[in-house]
């Protein structure tokens, strides 16, 4: 217990308290065959932490009795990667939250396709039988709104996609705020952008990281996760995916969405991202970059008939 978040610092008031309850839970069931492993004590209780502050009425009683230790031990391994990337923001070189009190987004219940259509068949699925994973033949920069494109095109091949209902999982949206370097390293291996350290020397990183420290910008990250519950059986305990869909540049003072690219090499949002960001900007009072939309370029796309949101008048550094 003393290896999670609220063992390694201080929570709101209401935080506390719901620790102090899930610490008396602990207690209570320690005996049970489930916290042999003292490793699973820590994980149920960093399980328990997300949920309440996911949403601040969930009860360490379900219909009238305690939680039951199996049950909150099996979710916990179902969430294990969303709690690793949780435990990633409390590593390390820790960042101050935005100065102007912009607040994450989640949203729950949302039907969406896990995994990117470029990155099934063609070449891309035969440069990975001999280990070439995102090579530079890969197929899928040959796609519309890759890195090569300066300017959104449509692409059937993404419409498709997004409508296969194969691909569709239920699952929760989060956008959230980077407040740790070894979370923002994570964020730049995951999408291969240029949050990398290996990428050019970490010129890229380091200039993105004086702006966090000046409080000039914040990052956020997207990411989908499958969603199940305490109860739900259908899975075991298999770990639920975690997709990473948008690195996303705040202007702090100005409330201004700088940047928002997918993972490269294909970096243009898909349009559900994008209809998400635009949720979240709702939500924040937040605007695109200028009255163009995000990072504009002076491209035939460049028209004024657009609005401030359409994807196709918008460019990607």
């Amino acid at each position: 217990a003393a290896r999670t978040r609220r063992g390694k610092e201080l929570g709101s008031p209401a935080e506390e308290a719901f620790a102090s309850e899930a610490l008396a839970w602990c207690c209570r069931f320690a005996d049970a065959p489930e916290f042999e492993d003292e490793r699973n004590i820590g994980s149920a209780i960093e399980w328990l932490l997300s949920q309440h502050a996911t949403d601040p009425s969930f009860s360490m009683v379900l219909g009238g009795n305690p939680r039951a230790p199996k049950n909150v031990v099996a979710a916990a391994r179902r969430a294990a990667g969303s709690l690793e990337l949780q435990r990633l923001q409390t590593t390390g070189l820790r960042f101050s939250p935005n100065p102007t009190g912009v607040k994450g987004f989640i949203k729950k219940g949302v039907m969406a396709p896990f995994g990117e259509p470029s990155r099934e068949g063609g070449l891309a699925s035969v440069m990975k039988l001999f280990g070439r994973d995102n090579s530079p033949l890969d197929d899928e920069v040959y796609v519309p709104n890759s890195w090569q494109g300066d300017e959104y095109e449509p692409c059937a091949k993404e419409k498709a996609f997004l409508k296969d209902t194969t691909k569709m999982k239920r699952a929760t949206v989060r956008i959230d705020e980077i407040l740790s370097f070894e979370y923002m390293q994570y964020v730049g291996k995951t999408m291969a952008n240029c949050l990398r350290v290996e990428k050019r020397g970490g010129q890229s990183l380091m200039k993105y990281l004086s702006r966090v420290k000046a409080r000039d910008s914040s990052f956020w990250v997207m990411t989908i996760t499958a969603e199940d519950d305490e109860d739900d059986k259908a899975e075991g305990d298999k770990e639920a995916p975690v997709q990473h869909m948008l690195l996303v540049e705040l202007y702090n003072q100005m409330r201004v969405l700088h940047q928002a690219e997918g993972p490269h090499p294909r970096r243009w949002p898909r349009a559900d991202a994008w209809r998400w960001l635009q949720e979240w900007a709702e939500q924040e009072g937040l605007v695109p970059d200028g009255p163009e939309g995000v990072t504009v370029g002076a491209y035939s796309s460049y028209r004024g008939e657009l609005g401030p949101w359409a994807i196709e008048r918008c460019f990607l550094w």
